[in-house]
């Protein structure tokens, strides 16, 4: 019998801030956005993606800051951006793309600064019980050799994709037992093993857990945070474990002040 999910995408309501940096080039020159940003804007509407600002490089360079939804992932971002505008101008400036691009994942607060505050958690939330307390601690994983800022590759162009996931017991209680902590933990390491996901740093706490990991192109936020819930839920036999909610927000190596101070130049 195939056992089924306890967490799901119409179930759960996810907290979320979700930007990009997205650059596209043409084979030739670009037009500036400009005369068409407005109707480009209300075009992405149906797909849940805003472009918050834009920047044209001439000749054949444009960028553009964008927010999305969980749903979406970064190559639906691209492919969705470029058909659209694609599209509106195709009468009267028609456009060549070339296929590669560069999308980066942008935060409030960069990636040195969550590695930090993430590593900072045992002292943040401190237990009671030195015992319990000396088991989060040794439950705290980190990878230093895993740098999620590192720029990848993809069959058409590079990527940066960097998620923060944080995911909270039922009722905000706190479950100090061993045998279910080191399951999570065991959980999360062979959710990314199996994925091919890169594994940054797991934050263990008693009430709540905090993931830095770095999905492939074609995962969306969503489908990260549903595959860590569902499986660290199977090892305790799919109890409700987890609130029916989760955050997920992007970062990576600039946060967002300082992609918005590029891209207005």
């Amino acid at each position: 019998m195939q056992i089924q999910p306890r967490y799901t995408s119409n179930l759960c309501s996810p907290a979320y801030q979700l930007n990009w940096s997205l650059s596209v080039f043409g084979r030739e020159s670009l037009p500036s956005p400009a005369s068409s940003i407005e109707a480009l804007r209300e075009a992405l509407e149906k797909d849940q993606l805003k472009i918050l600002e834009f920047n044209h490089n001439p000749p054949n360079i444009v960028q553009f800051f964008v927010s999305s939804q969980p749903n979406a992932n970064p190559s639906d971002i691209v492919r969705l951006i470029k058909g659209r505008w694609q599209y509106l101008v195709r009468s009267s400036e028609p456009l060549e793309f070339r296929r590669n691009y560069r999308i980066t994942s942008v935060g409030t607060a960069n990636a040195d600064v969550l590695n930090s505050y993430i590593n900072r958690q045992p002292d943040k939330h401190p237990m009671a019980d030195p015992r319990v307390q000396e088991l989060i601690e040794s439950l705290q994983f980190h990878d230093a050799q895993v740098d999620l800022t590192t720029v990848r590759r993809s069959s058409h162009g590079e990527f940066r994709y960097a998620l923060q996931v944080v995911i909270e017991s039922e009722s905000g209680w706190h479950d100090v037992r061993s045998s279910v902590l080191t399951a999570y933990r065991q959980a999360i390491v062979a959710s990314c093993r199996k994925y091919d996901w890169f594994l940054a740093r797991i934050g263990l706490l008693s009430n709540h857990v905090h993931v830095l990991v770095g999905p492939g192109i074609e995962e969306s936020p969503m489908d990260v945070a549903l595959v860590l819930m569902n499986n660290m839920a199977f090892t305790q036999g799919m109890k409700p474990m987890f609130r029916k909610s989760f955050y997920v927000g992007t970062f990576g190596e600039y946060d967002r002040g300082a992609i918005w101070l590029g891209l207005m130049g």
